[in-house]
């Protein structure tokens, strides 16, 4: 049976980007979309509504047992069958993961009230229990709190009982999720980083299931992310290091045919000890897949963040993520992303067509630099890590 979904959002391109990464997650669904909502719409009609901000109190109001999204500036779940997203990070995958889990909660919501709990433990959105069958995948952790967790995953923080150390557990429920690529890449992920040895990159230690949950037991960082250091401002030398860090970290992934296509500050951790190490390869692409994980024309990775080419849909490779080094750098030297917008249709157009914003004075020896990596033809930019890191190498910004 297709799915039937209602979007209500007063832009058209809004609504028109939604309905694409619908389609990406249900191929035969059926989406309705209008521009406010009225007073005789039946939301219960439908699989589940996708709506805006303002709308939401509204829509919830009148029909609190139907799955919800809502799009504005926060991102949040409910814990129910609503799940706020950041309409500026929307991605397709987060879109159709977190649909995914909302409607398996709706359909399953009766049956997991019944089932037996382990005593809660606390997380960032208050109080959390996992039932029995979850845990026993889990035995030797001990779990502790909830570190984050968006449309699809989980990741707490967890006690390892032989030897006491700290680390991150990635959780996603499988039962929860319809698009069978999004359980692969979550499975792949394990497989991708096992391969790869560097300093910079998230250590993996194991991967276990559960009857329907799959787990990645990773390194923890208990230093946060480059996000929380950008708000607290980062000077031109640690951003020249932290970029070279990156690099680092890169190359050898690159060399593997592995690209990230999802670098963020948010996917950029940091060990006790200052250095950094990428995360998150969740939507990476690796060169020789036999398993087509996705689709000619479909945008993967965050808006904020996207190169031109990933924008268009097109194919991808290491300069795709060398132009993300830039959008990073640049947030690193002024503390704002270099492109902003109100959605994700307009900050794809700027990612194509708008020219690189200039730097504060005190850095602008250090513009060549972001010019270059964020260059629009994926040609011009420096074609390899080994590149960027030879221009990096005795390069000062302060």
């Amino acid at each position: 049976m297709a799915k039937h979904f209602l979007i209500i959002h007063p832009s058209d391109e809004v609504q028109l980007l939604i309905s694409q990464y619908l389609a990406i997650g249900w191929h035969d669904a059926e989406v309705e979309e209008k521009t406010f909502f009225e007073d005789t719409d039946d939301p219960a009609r439908f699989g589940a509504v996708i709506i805006d901000q303002e709308t939401s109190s509204e829509m919830l109001a009148k029909a609190p047992e139907v799955p919800v999204i809502v799009l504005g500036k926060e991102s949040r779940d409910d814990e129910n069958l609503v799940m706020h997203l950041v309409l500026e990070e929307l991605t397709a995958t987060r879109l159709n993961g977190a649909l995914s889990s909302l409607m398996r909660r709706a359909e399953l919501g009766s049956k997991d009230s019944d089932k037996p709990r382990k005593a809660p433990f606390s997380t960032s959105s208050g109080t959390f229990e996992l039932p029995p069958e979850r845990l026993e995948a889990l035995e030797g952790y001990r779990l502790i709190k909830e570190l984050g967790h968006g449309g699809m995953s989980r990741v707490f923080l967890a006690e390892d009982e032989d030897d006491g150390k700290y680390v991150a557990i990635k959780s996603m429920r499988t039962d929860l999720i319809e698009d069978e690529r999004m359980i692969e890449r979550f499975i792949r992920e394990f497989n991708i980083l096992s391969t790869i040895d560097s300093t910079h990159i998230v250590k993996i230690y194991d991967q276990t299931f559960s009857d329907n949950s799959a787990y990645i037991i990773m390194e923890y960082f208990p230093s946060g992310d480059l996000a929380m250091r950008i708000r607290s401002s980062v000077d031109g030398g640690k951003a020249i290091d932290y970029l070279t860090q990156m690099a680092k970290g890169l190359a050898p992934v690159h060399k593997a045919g592995i690209i990230h296509r999802d670098l963020k500050p948010g996917n950029v951790m940091f060990r006790k000890d200052g250095r950094l190490a990428i995360v998150d390869f969740g939507l990476a692409r690796v060169s020789d897949e036999s398993m087509q994980l996705t689709r000619h024309g479909e945008v993967y990775g965050t808006p904020s963040y996207v190169s031109p080419e990933q924008a268009r849909g097109k194919e991808v490779d290491e300069r795709s993520d060398i132009y993300t080094c830039g959008v990073i750098l640049y947030e690193m030297l002024t503390g704002k992303r270099p492109f902003r917008a109100d959605n994700p249709m307009a900050l794809f157009y700027k990612h194509v067509h708008s020219d690189v914003p200039k730097l504060p004075d005190k850095y602008s020896h250090v513009q060549f630099l972001v010019n270059k990596l964020m260059e629009k033809k994926p040609e011009d930019r420096y074609q390899t890590t080994e590149e960027l890191l030879e221009a990096l190498d005795g390069l000062k910004a302060d």
